[in-house]
């Protein structure tokens, strides 16, 4: 029994000032006295005062009990009792709704799982009574508030209708101490925590055993066969780098042998077919190689039909192999051509001075021995300027120069390690202020580097096709730094990998530095990430594309793949299930104030029938007969009697 309206010292204190009231009047009531007088001729019409006599005793008790008691059940009517309740406080739920990738599928009956998830939501949200209160949780590779502790039930309904299939696989033990974590320092009265999902987690969630002990689950159908896509892999042929290696990995979810035709096309032209046989819970792999320089989109579709059709595809979005365009005016070319076009990704061409243009279609252009009036108008190398036209201002020549120093602390003298080689012939430099030196001898810097507004030069005192420096391994390393530098996209290494969203993990070279590491989002926002041995790890909860950065690396990760564990939890025996009926039987509270009401009302007709009229029939017949008999005692000779107060 609980009050709406009034507590329950409230309604004993009305009582009683009713009743104390009701008791009062009862005793201080007016009394009459009889008085028998000779005649009323000298009677005058004064003001007498009428005099009050208290009552000892009360004449009718049963009515004042019976006033007394209707009364209280008035009172008690408008405090509002309901039967059925403790507590006006209630429980405090909390709704984990399953919205995993899997919940996507479809069941027997067409439906999709969440559609089944949610429907066992919105059931047992009927089913809790109406003082209880409600937390609804999306539960994917994050655990996601989508309500507070809602009272107003009809929010956390909205809410569930809106939920929708993620592309992440379900971390089931972070939901389950979300859920706690929320009633603990929350909730008023803590309540269920209410699972609602197929819950298919990741292998090392499969035997999950730090269960709530408050849990209950609200299973869903689960389908039993699934055959997709796990991944896609490409990257750049070292022998070829217009021929893309391709791997995809395809697993079988299901619990039977299943055969699938795996295909590939690019630009909707096909690229490669094979037929996979895959028995339950393994995985097979397929290489495919594909040669193009354009850019485009790779689609790899399995041709099978299963209850999860959003894993039999991925598309890939491929970037063009542009060479890089190099063009060498020498009156020497064979000195310089193994260094320059021996790079796959070098396209050069070789012309004499006097074929030079300084709009030439390039973009490096080398000018070997020699000065031209307007300088190249992209990064240009210069090998042995002219001293009086140099764009550096450089010395004379000077023989048997000692190269005795590489300077690694930038990107162009990165792997230099050749030391002690005597030069023919070079020239020395005088660099300014932020140019970059690469290489030095005793007499002064070698090799100098410069970037301004006009773009990007290096000037080269000596030319690293002669001997003896062409025998030396620093030679052609110097030669693609120079490239490198000047174009950093062309020989940058291209690997791209179509993934599910969640934690991924990268393989890096031991030792890497982490500042030459970025991890761009496909906005080119900085994402966090961390980096521990050799493992680069970072998460990105939504499909789109990441790009990881490292030197002249570029890895690009299309997460669109969505996420499907391999393992489905089995929740143990003792785990409660199914939407209570018991919620139902204990939310119908009964209103008892309209009984009271009826009652109460009901006793004071009774009272005014069985007392209160009897007074007033009593008090007319009175006021009737009193003129009546006056007039049969004046015809006998009696004198009138007159009652005076």
């Amino acid at each position: 029994m609980s009050f709406l309206n009034l507590s329950l010292g409230e309604l004993l204190g009305i009582a009683g000032a009713i009743s104390a009231a009701v008791v009062a009047l009862y005793l201080l009531d007016r009394s009459k006295r009889k008085l028998v007088v000779s005649t009323l001729r000298f009677w005058t019409g004064v003001d007498v005062r009428t005099q009050f006599k208290h009552r000892r005793r009360i004449q009718q008790p049963w009515s004042l009990l019976l006033e007394l008691i209707s009364l209280f059940l008035l009172v008690a009517a408008i405090a509002g009792p309901r039967l059925g309740l403790i507590d006006n406080s209630g429980r405090d739920h909390v709704l984990i709704l399953d919205t995993s990738a899997w919940m996507g599928s479809q069941n027997a009956r067409g439906q999709t799982l969440l559609d089944e998830a949610r429907q066992n939501a919105l059931a047992y949200l009927k089913a809790l009574p109406k003082r209880d209160r409600a937390m609804l949780v999306r539960a994917d590779a994050l655990a996601t508030p989508a309500t507070t502790f809602e009272s107003d039930h009809q929010v956390v309904e909205n809410a569930i209708r809106q939920s929708q299939p993620g592309a992440s696989a379900l971390n089931l033990a972070q939901a389950f101490e979300f859920a706690q974590r929320a009633q603990k320092l929350q909730s008023r009265r803590a309540g269920e925590i209410v699972f609602a999902g197929a819950g298919r987690v990741p292998e090392e969630q499969a035997t999950l055993a730090a269960l709530p002990s408050n849990l209950r689950i609200l299973p869903v159908s689960m389908p039993r066969e699934n055959v997709g896509i796990r991944k896609v892999g490409l990257r750049r042929s070292p022998g070829q780098p217009d021929v893309w290696d391709i791997f995809v990995v395809v697993r079988n979810y299901g619990v039977r042998e299943h055969d699938v035709d795996l295909a590939l096309q690019f630009a909707k032209s096909p690229a490669g077919e094979k037929l996979l046989r895959l028995k339950p819970g393994t995985e097979e792999q397929a290489a495919f190689a594909y040669k193009t320089r354009a850019a485009g989109y790779l689609e790899a579709r399995l041709n099978v039909k299963d209850a999860f059709p959003q894993d039999d595809r991925a598309l890939i979005e491929l970037p063009a192999q542009a060479a890089l365009r190099v063009a060498v005016y020498s009156e020497h070319p064979e000195l310089l051509r193994a260094l320059v076009a021996a790079n796959p990704q070098v396209q050069a061409t070789f012309e004499t001075p006097d074929h030079y243009r300084p709009d030439v279609k390039a973009d490096v252009v080398v000018l070997d021995h020699f000065a031209p009036a307007a300088p190249p108008r992209t990064g240009s190398l210069w090998i042995e300027p002219p001293a009086k036209d140099s764009p550096i201002p450089a010395g004379p020549q000077r023989a048997n120069v000692r190269l005795e120093k590489w300077r690694g602390d930038s990107e162009l003298g990165e792997g230099l390690r050749t030391q002690d080689v005597v030069l023919e012939s070079a020239e020395t430099f005088q660099p300014a202020s932020g140019d970059i030196v690469v290489a030095e001898a005793a007499a002064g810097p070698l090799v100098v580097a410069r970037e301004n507004k006009a773009g990007k030069m290096v000037a080269m005192g000596f030319n690293p096709g002669r001997a003896p420096m062409k025998y030396e391994l620093a030679a052609p390393l110097l030669m693609a730094n120079v490239l490198r530098w000047m174009a950093p996209g062309a020989f940058r290494r291209w690997e791209v990998q179509a993934s599910a969203v969640g934690t991924v993990r990268v393989p890096v070279e031991k030792g890497i530095d982490p500042a030459s590491v970025r991890v761009l989002d496909e906005n080119r926002r900085p994402l966090p990430f961390t980096l521990e041995g050799d493992t680069l790890q970072f998460f990105s909860g939504a499909p789109g594309d990441v790009s990881v950065l490292m030197g002249d690396r570029e890895l690009v990760y299309s997460l669109t793949l969505p996420d499907v564990a391999e393992a489905a939890w089995t929740p143990p025996a003792g785990v409660r299930r199914g939407v209570p009926r018991t919620s139902l039987e204990s939310a119908a509270a009964t209103d008892l104030w309209p009984w009271l009401a009826v009652f109460g009302g009901l006793g004071l007709l009774i009272d005014w029938l069985l007392y209160g009229r009897s007074r007033a029939l009593r008090a007319r017949s009175s006021r009737m007969a009193a003129p009546l008999s006056a007039r049969i005692g004046m015809r006998a000779g009696r004198r009138p009697e007159r009652k005076a107060s």
